[in-house]
């Protein structure tokens, strides 16, 4: 129940508090709509962003036995530090910084942890988010156009991805594969003999987040903006696989203002797209260049899983409209 102060709060303010007691799903959920610029009013979305780093951190007594247990060993035996603070806390885990023991030398490192008890939680969380997305079609017919089940659905199989850190793990060697001759961007290396499925160890970083080396490092926006976009045509365009979760906190800024370095963390959402995919969305760019209205709507309608019969013509000219 709100408490007064609460009630008294704007409406964007009461769900991001709404979004942190109900748990790390809705936390995730309002990580990801704060990066809608374009469906959400600016107040929301400068609200909701403050969920990318206001989580409550985990004590250390819980993070250490929660680490031992998961990799079997005593934390003395494969750190020769570890930090009680953590670095980071996230809906999902949280981020200790850490030295790690090599045979030579000391290896500077972050230790991913997985938070006690986050699977069972999350998974009551989705069991509810699925009762709610038929609760919605049911009372209201016409939201089945946006498959709020279906949302849910693809949510479900993401989440649940992310909280095995193996495949995290995965995730970074292929991402820094296909980023071996790339200089702009950096992926963590991760340490394996350090990680399991709810610990994952991966080297530190360096770099601040995106706003503060704007405001404080005299990075350039706009070059940034522009060194993000040829990362990301890259992922998608050319290799069909993509960081699926790139909001600001996952965004590590490094090198020079002239040439700056992006370093992408958080690797356990990532997104994939078929050969044909890119050939459509290919195809749905380039009909927009060319204002071609006719073949924008094919390239839409080809990349698109109609749920009932569509009238071509009529559909065509309310593209050409719009």
């Amino acid at each position: 129940e709100a408490s007064k102060a609460e009630a008294k709060s704007p409406m964007a303010e009461r769900v991001r508090l709404v979004a942190m007691d109900l748990g790390p799903s809705f936390v995730k959920l309002g990580q990801i709509v704060s990066t809608r610029t374009d469906v959400l009013p600016m107040e929301w979305v400068l609200e909701l962003k403050k969920l990318q780093d206001e989580v409550s951190p985990v004590g250390y007594d819980e993070i250490r036995e929660a680490v031992e247990s998961s990799l079997g060993t005593p934390l003395e035996e494969l750190y020769e530090s570890f930090d009680e603070k953590p670095l980071a806390a996230a809906s999902i885990g949280q981020v200790h910084r850490a030295l790690l023991k090599n045979q030579d030398g000391a290896l500077d490192v972050v230790v991913k942890v997985q938070r006690p008890g986050i699977r069972s939680t999350v998974a009551s969380d989705l069991e509810l988010l699925h009762h709610l997305a038929k609760l919605v079609e049911r009372t209201f017919p016409e939201a089945s156009t946006y498959n709020p089940s279906g949302l849910v659905e693809q949510f479900d199989r993401a989440i649940t991805a992310e909280l095995d850190f193996v495949l995290e793990a995965d995730n970074a060697i292929r991402f820094r594969t296909n980023f071996n001759s790339v200089t702009s961007v950096r992926f963590p290396l991760p340490y394996k003999q350090a990680s399991s499925k709810q610990v994952l160890t991966l080297e530190m970083l360096p770099g601040k987040k995106v706003y503060d080396a704007i405001a404080e490092g005299g990075f350039s926006g706009e070059i940034i903006a522009k060194t993000a976009v040829g990362i990301v045509i890259k992922m998608i365009f050319e290799d069909g696989f993509f960081h699926a979760d790139p909001h600001p906190g996952n965004i590590l800024i490094s090198g020079t203002p002239a040439s700056p370095v992006i370093g992408l963390i958080d690797l356990g959402m990532v997104g994939r797209l078929s050969p044909e995919m890119r050939d459509r969305c290919i195809d749905l760019m380039v009909a927009a260049g060319r204002n071609d209205h006719v073949a924008l709507a094919d390239a839409l309608y080809a990349i698109s899983t109609p749920t009932k019969r569509v009238d071509m013509r009529a559909y065509r000219a309310e593209v050409a409209m719009l």
